[in-house]
């Protein structure tokens, strides 16, 4: 159990640490030509979900560090919940650049750079220790849906400033031939697969 929880410690403290670095970052340098102030790098899920999930991995270290220590057993169940919804919705980030925006923009913009860790070692690690770290408290079936929010509330934000108020490049695609209606529809789909799949194998290996 220990050697779990500091595993999970060390990777949640990563996590903290290069989110904080990458976003700090982005005042004062970027190479996104929709980018043009730290600022605008919020209208990215890419950035809001790796701040999400680092949120989520702050919430379990000192909690993690009080078990190493003798002075708790487990883990809040809240901080678990909490963990299971920053890591679907950098997943969903991770799903997104590889099935969709990978085969449409250049891999180096995506692959390289600060997008190394946002759009792939953040969401594995996400992945990593909700899957076979943090696993003493059991997520129950309802408790999936907590993970459609981030994408509600994001996509809301990003259709509003893409088909009405016109403020946004449709920078992901998902109104290219006006099938918005779809995209919408495969996006909440994949997010509560995610949730709903990397539930499972979490709950079989929970103690």
């Amino acid at each position: 159990m220990n050697k779990k929880i500091t595993a999970a410690l060390i990777i949640n403290i990563f996590v903290v640490i290069a989110t904080t670095a990458i976003c700090t970052s982005y005042w004062f340098y970027t190479n996104n030509p929709l980018v043009e102030s730290g600022f605008d790098s919020f209208k990215f899920f890419t950035t809001d979900s790796n701040i999400l999930a680092a949120v989520s991995s702050l919430v379990l270290i000192p909690f993690e560090i009080q078990i190493l220590r003798g002075r708790r057993k487990t883990l809040p169940h809240a901080a678990v919940v909490l963990k299971l919804v920053g890591m679907t919705s950098v997943m969903l980030t991770f799903t997104t650049v590889m099935t969709v925006l990978l085969p449409q923009y250049d891999p180096a913009f995506l692959l390289l750079g600060t997008a190394t860790y946002t759009h792939v070692l953040g969401p594995l690690s996400a992945l990593v220790t909700f899957l076979f770290l943090e696993t003493d408290s059991k997520i129950k079936l309802p408790e999936t849906l907590f993970a459609l929010i981030p994408t509600a509330l994001y996509g809301s934000v990003y259709m509003y400033n893409v088909l009405i108020s016109h403020d946004w490049l449709d920078f992901y695609t998902f109104n290219k031939g006006g099938y918005w209606y779809i995209s919408v529809i495969v996006i909440f789909a994949v997010t509560y697969l995610i949730s709903f799949v990397t539930r499972l194998i979490h709950n079989k290996l929970c103690k």
